[in-house]
C-alpha cells in the first residue's frame, strides 16, 4: 500500500476533462486495500465496493460485484492533488481534509 493515497479523494469539478469524464466522485481508499467508489447524480449516489493494491505507480482495482480487475497510473501531487491515468485519460482528485 501507499500510505499517502489512504484516505478520501473528491473529483476536482474545476478540471474540465475531470467533470465531462468522471463527474462528481469521491474515492475513499483504506490500509486494508479497500476501495468505496461513490459517483453522485443529481441526488441519485450509486456506491461500489472494490479492493485494491499498489504495484509502483499503478492502481489495481477489482469490483466485488462485477469482478475484473482495472488498472490506473496514478500520481500524488503535493498530499493533497491525486492525478489518475486510466485509457489515457487524466483525472484530478483533491484530498478530503476531515476537521
Amino acid at each position: 500500500m501507499d500510505p499517502a493515497l489512504v484516505g478520501i479523494w473528491t473529483s476536482d469539478m474545476n478540471d474540465s476533462v475531470t467533470k465531462n469524464n468522471l463527474g462528481n466522485v469521491t474515492m475513499t481508499f483504506t490500509n486494508e486495500g479497500k476501495l468505496i467508489y461513490d459517483l453522485y447524480e443529481g441526488k441519485k449516489l450509486q456506491r461500489m465496493f472494490m479492493t485494491y493494491h499498489i504495484i509502483g505507480d499503478t492502481i489495481i482495482s477489482d469490483q466485488q460485484s462485477n469482478p475484473q480487475e482495472q488498472k490506473t497510473k496514478y500520481k500524488l501531487i503535493d498530499k493533497d492533488q491525486l492525478i489518475l491515468e486510466f485509457d489515457g485519460i487524466k483525472t484530478v482528485f483533491k484530498r478530503v481534509t476531515i476537521k
